[in-house]
């Protein structure tokens, strides 16, 4: 096997296990009721209509007051009506600013240096300060990647 044939490899494994992550992450951050799964979403241009993208979210992960590594977290949010989509994007910087919190949060009580971070605990946290900013049942919070190094 070449070099190139095992970066094919490793990349078909990555992109493997990453949508295995996003899809227990999707599937456990919060509860679609079958009147919301039954209404069709707008699609168009190859993504989702009313997905939202955020900056990288980072979090310092800190033992005995000196950091050893890093959290980041790319993630958006899913608003699916469209009268709603400038609510969301209003909150846009207090929701940054809460997924911040959260994932520092996270790192410094939940994280344990060295295994896999919990993302279906990180989606579900993300996902209730979300409903608390922009309000219950608007926007769905979907993780892209989580990333510990």
């Amino acid at each position: 096997m070449s070099y190139s044939d095992q970066n094919l490899t490793r990349r078909g494994l990555a992109r493997f296990a990453g949508a295995v992550v996003v899809g227990l992450g999707g599937a456990s951050a919060g509860a679609i009721s079958t009147a919301q799964a039954a209404k069709p979403v707008p699609k168009g241009g190859g993504n989702e209509a009313g997905f939202l993208g955020s900056n990288q979210v980072t979090a310092s992960i800190m033992r005995q007051f000196r950091s050893i590594g890093l959290m980041q977290i790319d993630m958006g949010i899913v608003v699916s009506a469209t009268s709603q989509r400038d609510r969301a994007l209003a909150a846009t910087p207090a929701l940054r600013a809460a997924w911040r919190g959260v994932a520092q949060e996270f790192v410094n009580t939940l994280f344990i240096p060295g295994r896999v971070p919990d993302t279906i605990m990180l989606a579900q946290r993300m996902q209730a300060v979300t409903d608390r900013i922009v309000g219950p049942g608007i926007a769905k919070v979907v993780l892209l990647s989580v990333i510990v190094r």
